[in-house]
């Protein structure tokens, strides 16, 4: 009998492994919006068929290295302020609280850090965030800090610093889940080596199928797997082809089809990050940044052809609802509880 993928994506638990919203809700209060989770991405969630979302404080290049600290509590701030304005979202710091909230028809969020500058020169400040909500983080963005070696350094060669592997030890303590996505080939390896515990690359395609550097080879995907984690698949479009242009939602699942191929549909899931909300003209945000998104996957509204490819695609029920949500939550669990 054919899987119905309609009412399976409406029953599922989705979730969203990776998204900048919070930079958004900062930026659109800081004019003036209240409530901004409620008027403009709640109802993109609701129409995606996505109940839970993985948050980060990303701190923009024009904020580093002074600043850090105090972006990532602007946008902290922000994003607590309009939790509050928001009858139905609630930010969740394990999975027993994140399926409570989805079971309640609210939305879910787990707070992460895109890129350690916030807290690289204070190890206690990590703690700190932690109390605040933190449960996941990348320990650079493309650059280098003083942890590590991100993908836009690469040439460089570095790896993790010793500051680096000091701070893995004490994520593995409270229960921090590190996120390999914008590291360097040998800040992986480092990290693997260093770290104890299930690893996640929240937004990574195949290196197998495109060259971007931010992707992962088979080696790569079989660690992170050997490890536990889980691999989450990027949706903008420069990932997905070596040529965006021909970039297509068939593309993004011939990658989810590679990883899983290699490693296991039970360490894969969905990472789409999508940032075109954050200008009011996606168009013009596209030709600006470079960053555009394929045919048939454009926004977070189209979450749900993902679970129609799935079911052409002849995956059980079981293996589409861990790729929609239950493989990373299971990991979550693993290493935050």
């Amino acid at each position: 009998m054919t899987l119905d993928a309609a009412a399976l994506h409406a029953d599922a638990i989705v979730i969203d492994a990776h998204s900048d919203v919070f930079a958004d809700v900062a930026n659109r209060r800081a004019q003036g919006k209240t409530a901004w989770l409620s008027e403009r991405h709640i109802p993109d969630w609701r129409a995606g068929g996505v109940n839970a979302v993985v948050t980060t404080l990303y701190t923009e290049p024009t904020f580093k290295p002074d600043r850090a600290a105090r972006r990532a509590m602007e946008q902290l701030g922000a994003a607590l302020n309009d939790i509050d304005e928001t009858p139905d979202a609630f930010l969740c710091q394990t999975r027993a609280e994140v399926e409570s909230i989805v079971a309640d028809g609210s939305i879910a969020f787990i707070l992460a850090m895109e890129g350690a500058e916030p807290i690289q020169d204070e190890i206690g400040s990590l703690r700190v965030f932690y109390e605040l909500g933190l449960r996941i983080l990348g320990l650079t963005w493309n650059q280098r800090n003083m942890l590590a070696e991100g993908v836009g350094e690469d040439r460089a060669g570095g790896g993790i610093t010793e500051r680096g592997r000091a701070y893995i030890a004490e994520c593995n303590w409270p229960g921090i889940l590190l996120d390999v996505s914008h590291l360097t080939v040998k800040s992986f390896w480092d990290l693997m080596d260093a770290n104890d515990g299930p690893v996640i690359a929240s937004h990574s395609n195949a290196t197998a199928l495109c060259s971007h550097k931010r992707n992962l080879d088979d080696d790569q995907l079989k660690a992170l797997a050997g490890s536990g984690g889980f691999i989450g698949i990027n949706g903008v479009a420069a990932f997905i082809n070596d040529d965006p242009g021909k970039a297509d939602l068939a593309g993004m699942l011939d990658h989810l089809d590679h990883v899983v191929s290699v490693v296991g549909a039970e360490h894969v899931g969905l990472g789409p990050d999508f940032v075109d909300y954050m200008r009011d003209d996606p168009a013009s945000f596209a030709s600006a940044t470079g960053i555009d998104y394929p045919a048939g996957f454009e926004t977070i509204r189209t979450m749900p052809n993902v679970t129609t490819g799935l079911v052409e695609r002849g995956y059980s029920e079981d293996a589409i609802r861990g790729i929609l949500g239950l493989n990373f939550l299971r990991v979550f669990k693993d290493v935050c509880g």
